[in-house]
């Protein structure tokens, strides 16, 4: 993701916006989640078919997934359950320690929301997380 600066009028309304964003992220969770037992399971159903050609064949002619490197992404090519688990693994990490960083922040923020104060915010956010606060009185 990218850098983006949001403007808010009140603190408030950048606490909501942080719990649409959590949200929207516990979706995800869920989503990658269910992703993630569907990939465990075809791990254990590619392991039995594989154990089984095995003895029925003596051979251990496994074709596993092509990985092919490009610098700034990895192209997984036909890649076997187990690939795939451990991807989506790293994703769900990822979408859980941003979901625990907004949680933190919210926090963090929520004594300033009790003020009425008209100011204006930015938030900068970057990868759909605030970094940093700019205040305007």
């Amino acid at each position: 993701m990218a850098s983006v600066v949001r403007e808010y009028s009140s603190f408030t309304e950048l606490i909501d916006a942080i719990d649409r964003s959590i949200n929207i992220l516990k979706q995800q969770l869920t989503d990658f989640l269910k992703r993630l037992e569907d990939a465990r399971a075809r791990t254990e159903r590619e392991r039995k078919l594989k154990e089984l050609i095995k003895r029925l064949t003596g051979e251990e002619d496994v074709v596993i997934g092509k990985l092919v490197d490009l610098k700034e992404i990895k192209l997984f090519i036909n890649p076997d359950a187990e690939q795939e688990s451990k991807l989506l693994e790293e994703v769900i990490d990822k979408i859980n320690k941003n979901i625990q960083t907004l949680q933190n922040i919210k926090r963090a923020l929520e004594p300033f929301a009790k003020t009425d104060i008209e100011i204006r915010i930015f938030a900068i956010y970057r990868d759909g997380v605030p970094e940093a606060i700019i205040i305007r009185l």
